[in-house]
């Protein structure tokens, strides 16, 4: 519970009264809170909770030891409980702090591998998160062992249990994002229960708080990259949790905290600037060492799901088995460019692979950093289409009628010989083979990675209020589901947002490298943008796309300031240097591509403008008198040189008058010998 041990070993540090000081009277039991809350399921009340002294403490509040009283007519009944202490919640926060944790509270309950919360309550003033207590945790074992590290043995099998909690709760569409050994209890049977229920996410929407808002959306040593700041990085998805999981099995190998002698802001310069990766132990079982390095891809569409995390920690010496689907990859981190299904597996990372353009012929593929598994195995009844990417399918096709890239199919069937989808066509009643790379799954015409515009009137984040924090309505796919539905993330929004392909319509994407300004009706754009001249916004290019379509942006026509500019795609248009009028214009916009243009333009100018005058110097002192006959020179004084080639030895003449330096000197003040002297 955000960095918090829940261990009794820790000393009695404070009272109620002690620890909030002069708040203690300031705040009873009369705050908004609690009474917009008494009336709900979940509520406590609080005078039914006494708090005994603290047991943790972490970023996102403090854990203490509490006494909860259940009474009824028949029996007055007392046990112990662990209480989550939260900020202050400012008063116009309350209803939405209450809704989120109602849907949480109802959504957590049942989960035998999560410590769901009980119930929410009030103490002085602070909101109360009361939850089930446990004797210790992970981190309050591995901090009593040499070398603070677990057995390797016993690592897998804590992942395990804690692998299958993090699937319930995921399950249930809650995210953890505080993984780490404080956040991992341990029940009587030594069996890991999974202490982490999405809290940070509870705490940083509603950080307008009387206190201090949260900064971090986790604890920085365990964050993935889209958790420093997700409105601007995000969004966060499941995938974000394997970030984190994958941090604290790191520690708990190693015994070492990942980023451990780093600040959170040159964490954050190693994880997000940098792209830095915490280190992986070596000599791990390759199933393990496989699915870590996976987790810590900086994509977070490119890491494993949890269901594949699990299968390699029941598996830890295998990477891959007989029947399974794998992606190939031309380069570890490239794109997939081939599927097939594994017949034979020789080694580690080498196997026999059945692709379906050599039926019957399988091929030996190596290099485990370029093989995965098919993570989004399509099912029969999807609708799939064409790949824009793909010329003309595997296939052929021939005979389907009105072939094109938007026509539709059906997912009739996959072929786990041969590594062959089926599909059926509209309008004809033939079965057809497609090649899985080439073709993906669809819904009402938009498929994964699409830029899409939400349609007016559908509000995304109607609780946005100030002007920085709103929503931009162009967005990008990540995920078609099998009911049609599609998951989009937006810039200024922390989480993936499902809805119907009716509510999108197609935007144009934009991409690395191209150039790009602020419309003229944009008055006051989301981030800090130059201006060229008053009234004209300068022009920048992509350097960065992110999977929100939020764009980082450099200007390479300034000698200042150049990097590290933000935009949003609802806000920018593209330039292109053909579609520009005039040629002060064109101009202009050859100068924003590089900020040396407009002196080396200078320079040349200078130089010719001199020359130019030099000319005029020579006309004036020099003027033109007619024909004149040359007077006789004497002969120059020639010089002889050696030539030698592969035969012989000759000697050519040599005029000293065509050096580079007299060259220049005839460039600059003309032939003295054309004025007759």
């Amino acid at each position: 519970m955000g960095g918090d041990s829940f261990g009794p070993s820790l000393p009695r540090t404070a009272s109620e009264e002690d620890y909030f000081g002069d708040d203690f009277e300031q705040f009873g039991s009369t705050s908004g809170l609690m009474e917009t809350s008494s009336q709900r399921p979940s509520w406590i009340e609080p005078d039914d909770l006494k708090l005994m002294h603290r047991i943790g403490r972490g970023l996102f509040g403090d854990v203490w030891l509490a006494t909860l009283h259940n009474s009824t007519e028949e029996f007055d009944e007392f046990h112990e409980v662990a209480v989550k202490m939260m900020p202050l919640i400012a008063d116009d926060r309350v209803r939405i702090l209450l809704a989120k944790f109602e849907a949480l509270f109802e959504a957590a309950q049942g989960l035998n591998r999560v410590s769901w919360p009980q119930g929410i309550s009030t103490k002085n003033g602070k909101a109360c998160i009361i939850m089930k207590f446990y004797e210790g945790s992970i981190g309050d074992k591995i901090a009593k062992l040499p070398g603070n590290a677990l057995p390797i043995k016993d690592v897998v099998r804590y992942g395990v249990d804690l692998v299958r909690g993090i699937m319930e709760l995921h399950s249930c569409g809650v995210l953890a994002l505080n993984l780490k050994p404080c956040n991992y209890l341990l029940d009587e049977q030594d069996t890991a229960v999974l202490g982490e229920f999405g809290i940070p996410l509870l705490f940083f929407e509603n950080s307008a708080t009387k206190s201090e808002p949260v900064p971090w959306m986790g604890t920085p040593n365990y964050m993935a990259p889209e958790q420093w700041d997700p409105a601007l990085r995000g969004p966060l998805s499941f995938e974000t949790d394997a970030w984190g999981f994958a941090c604290s099995i790191v520690e708990m190998i190693s015994g070492v905290k990942p980023w451990a002698n780093l600040t959170a802001n040159e964490i954050l310069e190693a994880v997000v600037v940098k792209r830095e990766k915490p280190a992986i132990p070596a000599g791990l079982p390759p199933g393990l060492h496989h699915i870590l390095r996976a987790c810590f891809e900086y994509d977070y569409r490119r890491r494993p799901t949890f269901a594949e995390i699990l299968r390699a920690f029941t598996r830890p010496d295998e990477l891959f088995q007989e029947g399974d689907w794998i992606c190939v990859r031309d380069k570890p981190g490239g794109d997939c460019t081939k599927i097939g299904i594994v017949k034979a597996v020789i080694g580690p990372d080498s196997l026999y692979l059945q692709l379906c353009d050599k039926l019957g012929e399988p091929v030996q593929i190596s290099g485990g950093d370029r093989l995965s598994l098919w993570k989004d195995k399509f099912r029969t009844g999807e609708r799939v289409k064409l790949k824009n990417s793909v010329s003309s399918p595997r296939f052929g096709w021939a005979g389907v009628p009105q072939v094109s890239h938007d026509k539709e199919a059906l997912v009739v069937g996959l072929n786990d010989n041969d590594g062959v989808v089926v599909v059926s066509f509209r309008g004809s009643k033939e079965l057809w083979k497609a090649d899985p790379v080439e073709i993906e799954r669809v819904s009402g015409g938009l498929v994964a990675g699409d830029w899409v515009f939400l349609r007016g009137g559908w509000a995304v984040d109607p609780d946005a209020a100030a002007a920085d924090q709103r929503t931009s309505r162009i967005g990008v796919i990540h995920h078609v589901a099998s009911d049609g539905k599609v998951q989009v993330a937006f810039l200024g929004r922390e989480c993936l947002w499902t809805g119907s392909p009716p509510e999108f319509e197609k935007a144009v994407p934009l991409s690395s490298g191209q150039f790009i300004r602020l419309r003229n009706d944009v008055l006051s754009p989301r981030f800090q943008w130059p201006v060229k001249v008053p009234g004209n916004w300068d022009m920048g290019r992509i350097v960065n796309v992110l999977p929100n379509g939020g764009l980082m942006v450099d200007f390479p026509g300034r000698f200042r300031n150049r990097k590290g500019w933000w935009a949003d795609a609802e806000e920018v248009e593209v330039v292109r240097i053909q579609e520009i009028e005039g040629i002060v214009q064109k101009y202009q916009h050859i100068e924003s591509m590089h900020w040396a243009i407009r002196p080396v333009v200078s320079l040349l100018g200078f130089l010719i403008v001199a020359r130019a005058g030099i000319v005029v110097v020579n006309v004036m002192t020099h003027p033109f008198q007619g024909k004149q006959v040359p007077k006789e020179e004497p002969a120059r004084k020639i010089e002889t040189k050696a030539v030698i080639d592969s035969h012989c030895v000759t000697k050519e003449p040599h005029n000293t008058s065509s050096s580079p330096l007299a060259a220049v000197a005839t460039l600059i003040f003309g032939d003295s010998s054309s004025n007759g002297r």
